[in-house]
């Protein structure tokens, strides 16, 4: 289920960037970012950082206005007495960026991180965030993301470097 699910995404984005057109700029980015951040909520009674990868969709849909498609890995890094819990996430979001000006943008994505562990689940996440555009490639995200089920809540604020291609 899980890998038809991923299918259907990226021929769907796929198949945005192949009808797109503009005159300007691609309608369609794909690029690749790192992120690090402190643990809150729930999780940081076990775990103090968190860290990961992702690979992240954008299609401009107006020109402060873009929809974006995330697909990452999360890991944490266990507080000592608690090294044999191993916990990881692999989030799917989906969102929008609105550029308040050339530089600065403010996100939100929603959608599904589901655990890596035996037994773990899906959880609702939640990921608002104030990004600053450095470059045409390149930008810093400062976001705080949730994910939460059944009032367990795994969270974090961090720093996320991207790259687009």
């Amino acid at each position: 289920m899980k890998s038809k699910l991923f299918l259907l995404v990226v021929l769907f984005l796929f198949s945005l960037s192949v009808n797109a057109q503009t005159k300007d700029e691609k309608p369609f980015k794909i690029g690749a970012g790192a992120l690090i951040g402190i643990t809150t909520g729930d999780i940081s009674h076990f775990a103090s950082l968190a860290y990961g990868v992702d690979v992240m969709g954008e299609y401009v849909i107006a020109p402060s206005i873009a929809l974006t498609f995330s697909l990452g890995y999360l890991d944490f890094v266990q507080k000592s007495g608690y090294s044999g819990l191993k916990m990881g996430l692999i989030p799917i979001l989906a969102g929008a960026k609105y550029h308040f000006s050339d530089t600065l943008y403010g996100s939100l994505q929603a959608g599904l991180s589901m655990g890596t562990a035996k037994g773990s689940s899906s959880e609702f996440t939640f990921a608002p965030g104030v990004g600053y555009k450095i470059s045409d490639k390149f930008d810093l995200l400062l976001k705080y993301q949730t994910a939460s089920k059944d009032g367990w809540d795994t969270s974090f604020l961090g720093v996320r470097a991207g790259i687009s291609f």
